[in-house]
Order: structure tokens, then sequence, then C-alpha cells
């Protein structure tokens, strides 16, 4: 939509790309750069569009025009700065990734640092939503000014995934004493598993953490709780006939479970395979079930699962073949310690 190393964040904020979205949006119809939210809403997901819509409940988008107003959610992604090199990520999102592959990363401090930051504090005011995305949110060191010229009282968000000490943070330390923190920690499986698919993570220094976090999650005097938060999972082949273990753990943590599609290789969907993995992916979303830990969100997800799993009629699959390779990749190429 613009790059802010050519534009100030106003230019491109008001730019022709995102004007012709909006006089998209404005006559009813949903612009291609829509199509995440769009599929996300097919699948019974939410999305960025409900999020945003929930927040920005005084537009009229039928009359708002083509010009940009004022930041109501701020999300944040400043580089791709990541400890983690998940078997489903890339370099695009992970530093890690991108070193594993030889491939040069610019994840200093851009110049344009201040100037984003003093137009979030021009508009104070409007602020109500900050989401902090990564990379890892709390190994960008931008995030420590950002937490100072945003509302004491708006609503601050993050994915992390919860894989860096926490205790010498200076992220987390300011984030510990805001009003209002949600919690989005990232991962998908559990024990020994998490650690094959999130290379680089140590499970029990993840439960050190969970507990930190549970801690802040209490509520006052007033029965206010201050933060709060969930497992923010991405469903893939890597935990398609693992899903009853990760609820179980997260009922017993008393979390609940957000749950995404991937976006990463089309080889680790589970969708995309023969029958024999969809007839072993259906089997796990049944047993599920049977815990009566699902919610009436997570069945509308996991339904449409079901539906493409028993239309499957494929006996074999190029992308079965493909995620041999990929594993193989994995194991020999980038994670031979696994």
């Amino acid at each position: 939509l613009g790059n802010l190393s050519t534009k100030t964040i106003t230019e491109v904020l008001n730019g022709p790309e995102l004007a012709e979205i909006r006089t998209e949006l404005s006559q009813g119809r949903a612009h291609a750069y829509c199509s995440n939210c769009v599929n996300a809403e097919r699948f019974g997901s939410s999305s960025e569009r409900v999020w945003h819509n929930d927040k920005n409940l005084d537009i009229d988008y039928a009359t708002a025009g083509d010009q940009y107003h004022y930041p109501v959610i701020v999300d944040v992604r400043w580089n791709n700065t990541c400890n983690l090199s998940c078997n489903y990520c890339s370099p695009l999102d992970s530093s890690k990734w991108a070193s594993l592959r030889n491939i040069p990363v610019n994840n200093t401090t851009r110049h344009y640092y201040t100037d984003v930051c003093d137009f979030i504090e021009q508009h104070y005011d409007h602020v109500q939503e900050v989401a902090l995305v990564g990379g890892e949110p709390l190994l960008l060191k931008e995030n420590i000014k950002l937490l100072d010229v945003i509302p004491e009282d708006c609503m601050v968000t993050l994915i992390t995934n919860l894989s860096n000490p926490l205790e010498n943070n200076e992220i987390f330390k300011k984030l510990a004493k805001r009003k209002r923190v949600g919690w989005s920690m990232s991962f998908d499986n559990i024990e020994t598993r998490f650690e094959y698919v999130r290379h680089g993570a140590d499970w029990g220094l993840l439960q050190e953490n969970l507990a930190i976090i549970k801690s802040l999650m209490i509520k006052d005097s007033n029965n206010v709780q201050a933060h709060w938060g969930g497992i923010h999972a991405v469903y893939n082949i890597y935990n398609a006939t693992r899903i009853t273990e990760l609820r179980q753990f997260a009922h017993e943590q008393g979390l609940t479970v957000l749950w995404q599609n991937l976006s990463g290789p089309v080889c680790l969907d589970p969708t995309k395979h023969n029958q024999a993995i969809a007839q072993l992916a259906a089997d796990e979303i049944e047993k599920f079930y049977a815990t009566g830990l699902a919610t009436d969100t997570e069945r509308v997800f996991f339904n449409t699962l079901l539906q493409q799993y028993r239309a499957n009629t494929n006996i074999t699959s190029t992308q079965t073949q493909q995620f041999v390779k990929h594993i193989y990749d994995i194991e020999n190429k980038y994670h031979p310690d696994q």
C-alpha cells in the first residue's frame, strides 16, 4: 500500500491505493485486498474486518469518503526479528529463518520509526487499541517508545511466542504495568512436539512464562481484570491428529484457544492431503468433540474442516509427497539437531 522509506505515513494513508480500497468498500464491494478477512469469515473465524468495525462504530462507510481520518486501531509490525524458526514459518516472518537460509535481513531501527510514533501520539485521543505483532514483539525495542506514546487506558494486544525470559524483558515490564492487555500466546502443540515444531523454543520456559502471565490475570477489588489471554493456535498437519491434547492442556490452564488457518506452505495444510490423512484428521476432530470441550466457535471452525475431510477422495496426493520432502529438508538442512 505504500513504502515508508520513500513516503511519510500520512502520504501512504492518503495514497491512491488505499483510496481505491475505501471507494470499493463505500460501494458495498470487497476489494481483492480484503480476501484474507472474507476467507476467514467464510470459515467461521473472526477477522480483522470485524475487529476494526467493532472499534469504529462511529464510522459510516457509505459517507466516509476515500480519505484517511485517524487511527483507532494501531497494528504495528516494525520488523521480523524472531528467536524461533518454526517448521511452518518463513524468512518473511522470522529473522531466524532468514539467517538459516542466508537471506540478508535489516532489522536495525528504520529512519521512519520516530515519525510513526509521532503520528500516533498526535492522534492520542482517538487510539483505542494497539496490536503488537512481529516477528516477536517482545524482542522489538521500538515497542518501548511506542508504549510510551499511546493512551494509558487503551487496550494493548500482542501475539507472542512466549519463548523469551520475561523477568528481565523491558517491553514485558511496561506491559505488566498497563491497565488493559490481551495476551495471545502463539503455540499449537505441547511438550516434545511443541519443541519440534517451534524450533528453538523450550517447553519448560514456556510453562514458566505462562505462569507469570496467568499471575497478571487476576481481578482487582472492583472485579476488573486488567490482563487476559489465550492460546493462538495455527491448525496444520503437525497438530491435526493432536488437537485434543492441546485443548485439554488449555482447559487445565483455564485458557481458551483461538484457531486460525495456516498461511504457510500448502503441504502443511492437512486438507490438501490424501484420503488416509483426511480420515486421521477427521477422527481426531470427532475425538475432540467427545471431550465436550469444544466451544460453539470451535465447532464452526472444525465442522467446516470435517466437511472437507469427508469429501476427500484422493488416494494419493502430491502435497503428501511434498510434505515428506519438507520434513527431510527441515531435519537435514535447517534443524539437524531435531
